[in-house]
């Protein structure tokens, strides 16, 4: 069985529409706080798959602590995946950044296909059973973090990696950009590079994992 577990807040009809509407599934599953039952946006969805003659499975998560809530989420994925027999995708673009932030980490964990789903579909790369910084090399992910949130240049870059040669660091950058973590721009003759959409959540994720390990 195809199971779409989505975080969810009282906001977020538009986007856990577009959820069901690009990932295929046969159970939905939404997260969060208890009190979006009363709302409009969960009454609208649920109407919705009523008429389709489903139902909807709410799973209460615990918003005051962010461990409990990555736990929380993590035993959600882990139980609708029942052991395997079911496949299950996640989308975190609903409810809060806390909650979303909370639900990527226990995607890692878990390791769950996940999307991030408004505007546009973000799909991360998340391997079964593996976490970010199992996903990438560690180069990858050094690089990963030296990029961040800014736009550096690609000399500034290969100089910053250390002794490692020129040419492994120029391959670690065209693994990067052929995986579509990266976004080259030329500014002032110089080559500068930042994260696209899904290098940047994998940044989110990797700086998550990191916090993970220290708690």
């Amino acid at each position: 069985m195809r199971v779409l577990v989505s975080t969810f807040g009282p906001e977020d009809a538009d986007r856990v529409l577009q959820a069901m509407r690009q990932l295929p599934y046969d159970k939905l599953v939404l997260a969060g706080d208890d009190r979006v039952l009363e709302s409009d946006a969960f009454a609208r969805i649920n109407d919705l798959e009523e008429m389709a003659g489903h139902t909807i499975d709410f799973e209460t998560v615990d918003q005051d602590d962010f461990m409990a809530l990555v736990d929380g989420v993590s035993e959600i994925l882990s139980r609708h995946g029942d052991s395997g027999k079911n496949h299950v995708v996640l989308n975190i673009s609903g409810g809060s950044k806390l909650l979303g932030d909370a639900a990527l980490l226990a995607a890692f964990r878990v390791g769950v296909e996940t999307f991030h789903i408004d505007d546009r579909i973000t799909k991360l790369p998340i391997l079964r059973g593996a976490t970010a910084r199992d996903r990438f090399t560690p180069s990858q992910v050094r690089l990963i973090e030296m990029i961040g949130d800014q736009n550096p240049a690609l000399g500034d870059l290969i100089t910053g990696m250390g002794p490692s040669s020129r040419q492994s660091a120029e391959r670690v950058v065209r693994e990067l950009r052929k995986q579509g973590m990266l976004i080259p721009e030329v500014r002032d003759s110089k080559v500068h590079l930042s994260l696209s959409p899904t290098g940047l959540e994998v940044l989110r994720a990797v700086r998550l994992t990191t916090r993970d390990k220290r708690v």
